[in-house]
């Protein structure tokens, strides 16, 4: 009986997380609607150029100030106050991206478990690649500001106004494609020779989004988990978040039903039980669904 009410449960979750990612996202394109506002910055993957966005994505912000010379105070402060006070609640409730996965996870019948040593190991390179992006557009940024950085940004050709932005699977998926499908409808070239006149450039990023997609399919929130430099940086500040998830031990029995049900696979159960702010935990809440004994509650602060 407890089993079949967390089922109950985790359905009705997803259900309202589900309303509360598609609601968001019309929301944050709501310039689409003749709707306009300032725009807000927040670490989200929301592609910079897709029209009628009424938010920014922080981490592409950062980017392009950094290729102008500039110091990316604004974007930074974003992650910091966010993620300070709500940890990555974000990317389990509000990045359009992050509805993809969670679609993409039901591709499957019996998603791919990864090894714990594998996932203690692969959660890495995230971090990898934040560092590989802020390294590219950092040096950028000082050489610009030394006034020898001209050269510097020719020869990054694409890759200037953002490493990480001009590769997003989510720019490519909610930008590029729809794009190029409008300019298909709209000037009805010949198929072959639009094709043939596309560069070595789009055919890497159709790539990279196409691998990515395949990856999610078979491991659930895979982008987020290992790749996504975002998340990386989220959760380098999420450490300190004032929202966390605490455990009462009293009802606790530690059958794990709350690490099954983690699609970051949070080990919950290894740590402090009053207060859980882990870096990698998206706050989904599938923990507090599943658990047959309400044991997990959200805590803030």
């Amino acid at each position: 009986m407890a089993s079949s009410g967390a089922d109950r449960r985790l359905v009705l979750l997803e259900v309202v997380r589900r309303g509360a990612q598609l609601g968001l996202f019309v929301l944050f394109s709501a310039g689409l609607w003749g709707l306009t506002a300032t725009p807000l910055l927040l670490p989200i993957l929301i592609p910079s150029s897709t029209p009628g966005r009424v938010v920014g994505n922080a981490f592409s912000v950062m980017e392009h100030m950094l290729s102008e010379g500039l110091a990316p105070l604004l974007p930074l402060a974003a992650f910091i106050i966010i993620c300070s006070l709500f940890g990555r609640v974000l990317c389990g409730w509000a990045c359009p991206f992050g509805l993809v996965q969670d679609i993409l996870r039901h591709a499957r019948k019996r998603p791919f478990e990864v090894a714990a040593h594998t996932h203690r190991s692969a959660i890495k390179l995230k971090y990898y690649v934040l560092g590989a992006c802020l390294l590219v557009s950092g040096t950028l940024a000082i050489s610009l500001a030394a006034g020898v950085g001209e050269d510097y940004k020719r020869a990054l050709g694409y890759f200037a106004l953002g490493p990480f932005t001009v590769l997003s699977p989510a720019e490519t998926l909610f930008s590029l494609l729809p794009g190029l499908l409008i300019e298909l409808v709209e000037q009805r070239p010949d198929p072959r020779a639009f094709m043939s006149n596309l560069p070595w450039f789009f055919w890497a990023r159709l790539l990279v989004m196409v691998s990515v997609l395949v990856l999610v399919a078979y491991v659930p929130r895979g982008w987020c988990r290992y790749l996504c430099p975002v998340g990386a940086l989220s959760a380098i500040f999420s450490r300190f978040s004032l929202l966390g998830l605490r455990i009462n031990t009293a009802r606790c029995d530690r059958c794990g039903a709350c690490v099954r049900a983690c699609p970051m696979m949070v080990r919950l159960l290894d740590q402090s039980p009053e207060k859980i702010s882990d870096p990698e935990c998206i706050y989904c809440l599938r923990c507090v669904a599943a658990c047959p004994h309400g044991a997990i509650r959200p805590r803030f602060p």
